[in-house]
């Protein structure tokens, strides 16, 4: 009887700690509840969002190169001027939507031989989403445009960037090209470096070969051993 009493008094002395703490219980799952719709619209605010930044870019494309062979330089400059100025808002965004637009606007400033406005928006798109698969793309075109404004220091360093990536499709020219570039600047060894690599990744492709004649070049003039 005293094991029931005592059982009895412990049930009751819960169930009233419980009733006490049962506001505070509601509370903190009513919270849970909150963030967990808050989350939820945000995802889908954010999935709406990115999906219509990414129709505009889709729809700024079109408008820019739809028929393009048929205008006159005039008329491809008004719709690159157009595509532009439609684009400023979107290459702020990050993701997707900030990479894709910084691509675009690259593409059109490198088209109008403006170097370095495509280096800077290459760049942006880089920063939009670092670990992104187009990184590698965008740093070999941002060591293109530094090429272009006799910028070797930072063509060699975007160049490298871009050899970094194994999975790179264009890791061959990245390589190559770091090669060459560190050859102009009098890096030998930097260069034979970067050589070597592409000759042990394609050493049976066009660029492995062109590769090993440089290297050869090299070692015959005396600048590496």
């Amino acid at each position: 009887m005293a094991d029931n009493k005592q059982t009895e008094t412990l049930a009751t002395a819960l169930n009233a700690k419980l009733e006490k703490s049962k506001g505070t219980v509601f509370a903190i799952c009513a919270v849970v509840v909150a963030v967990i719709v808050v989350i939820a619209v945000f995802a889908t605010v954010k999935s709406k969002s990115t999906e219509k930044g990414i129709e505009q870019i889709d729809s700024i494309s079109y408008a820019l190169t739809s028929d393009a062979s048929e205008l006159s330089e005039e008329d491809i400059a008004v719709r690159q001027n157009t595509a532009l100025e439609q684009l400023v808002a979107l290459s702020s965004k990050g993701g997707i939507v900030g990479i894709r637009a910084n691509m675009l606007i690259a593409e059109i400033k490198f088209a109008q031989k403006n170097y370095e406005e495509a280096r800077s928006a290459w760049l942006k798109a880089i920063a939009a989403k670092k670990d992104a698969y187009t990184a590698s793309f965008c740093y070999y075109n941002a060591a293109v445009c530094s090429e272009e404004l006799g910028d070797t220091d930072n063509a060699i360093a975007y160049y490298a960037a871009a050899a970094d990536d194994e999975d790179f499709i264009l890791i061959d020219h990245a390589l190559f090209s770091l090669g060459r570039v560190n050859e102009t600047a009098q890096k030998y060894e930097d260069a034979k470096a970067a050589y070597e690599k592409l000759n042990e990744l394609r050493s049976s492709a066009s660029w492995g070969q062109l590769a090993q004649s440089r290297l050869i070049a090299l070692k015959v003039a005396g600048n590496i051993q």
